[in-house]
């Protein structure tokens, strides 16, 4: 069932304060005086990467605005996405910070989710994403990385963004030579020391393969936007009592902490460098990002996902922008 008509009616339920069955509503329980009252937020568990993309997150736990939204929110760090996506369809966390690749994995895998919000990369200038030749390379354009091979990993929002970027330059796609080193470090490594001609890299790292050197041939900051970070929530966990409640004030204490991050961004490059490993020669010099107001991501940027995915053969299912986004009452 698409998840557009379902939130409708949530946003009715929630309107008329009727005890429904639906995962949106915000329930009620009976008082022994014969009141009512609404349920209590449940505590919820967030799987983040050491990543720029949760720096709100870790502002709000540091500022005290989780406490302050009366939730109870347990941010935990994985170093690899796999381990983040176990952990989910595992139920050892109720939402994570990841892309709509994954997502729509996880969905169709047997583990619903519903993306809360995007948490970078409401504009094409947030959470910037490149290619870059090695070092001393004559390329210029991406015309000029025809038949040569680029580093990057496959079935992946980084393999989706070459692809992009690609066919924007007319370069067609049996001549796109995809060389597949899964690990962004070893692929950083390799091409700075000549043994890949370019690679895909997302930042801080494309920063510092600049700064030593690696010649960027184009970025995802221009035209089309490709990429977007999300919050993905537990279907599971948004049908709890309190679970709703619980993420919509959690978007709140996002609103705020994003408030804080914007008005001004070096305040915490600190924080960025503990938490995010930012690389020790542009940790001074890395621009802090600009964080988007929480906003729910847009058809414009599931849809594209999704059909290349499946053109790639990634999903066998019919699954769609309404099988991901429902409405988070606020």
């Amino acid at each position: 069932m698409d998840r557009r008509w379902i939130a409708g009616a949530l946003a009715a339920a929630m309107a008329a304060s009727v005890l429904v069955g639906l995962a949106g509503c915000v329930q009620k329980q009976q008082t022994a005086n014969g009141g009512s009252n609404e349920v209590a937020p449940a505590p919820i568990r967030i799987g983040v990467l050491p990543t720029e993309d949760a720096l709100p997150l870790w502002v709000a736990e540091q500022r005290g605005l989780f406490k302050k939204a009366g939730i109870d929110v347990q941010i935990v760090t994985f170093q690899a996405a796999q381990e983040r996506d176990a952990a989910f369809a595992s139920g050892s966390i109720d939402a994570y910070m990841g892309d709509i690749i994954a997502s729509a994995m996880l969905e169709a895998g047997g583990s619903p989710v519903s993306l809360a919000t995007v948490m970078l990369g409401a504009t094409p200038k947030q959470g910037r994403f490149g290619i870059v030749a090695k070092p001393g390379s004559k390329a210029t354009t991406l015309a000029d990385l025809a038949g040569a091979p680029i580093g990057m990993s496959s079935a992946s929002i980084q393999e989706y963004v070459v692809d992009k970027l690609m066919a924007s330059a007319g370069v067609p796609a049996e001549k796109v030579k995809k060389e597949i080193v899964p690990k962004v470090p070893v692929r950083l490594e390799l091409l700075m020391s000549g043994k890949l001609e370019a690679a895909a890299l997302p930042e801080p790292l494309l920063s510092l393969a600049e700064k030593q050197g690696a010649v960027l041939i184009a970025d995802d900051t221009e035209g089309e936007n490709l990429t977007q970070t999300v919050l993905g929530v537990s279907d599971k966990y948004l049908a709890m009592p309190g679970g709703m409640v619980t993420v919509g004030r959690l978007l709140d204490a996002w609103d705020e902490a994003v408030d804080v991050v914007n008005s001004d961004p070096n305040a915490w490059r600190a924080l960025l460098v503990e938490k995010a490993r930012l690389p020790e020669p542009i940790k001074e010099t890395y621009a802090v990002n600009e964080y988007p107001k929480a906003q729910q991501p847009t058809e414009q940027m599931v849809t594209p996902v999704i059909e290349w995915m499946r053109a790639k053969g990634l999903l066998k299912s019919d699954l769609g922008y309404g099988d991901l986004v429902q409405q988070i009452p606020r």
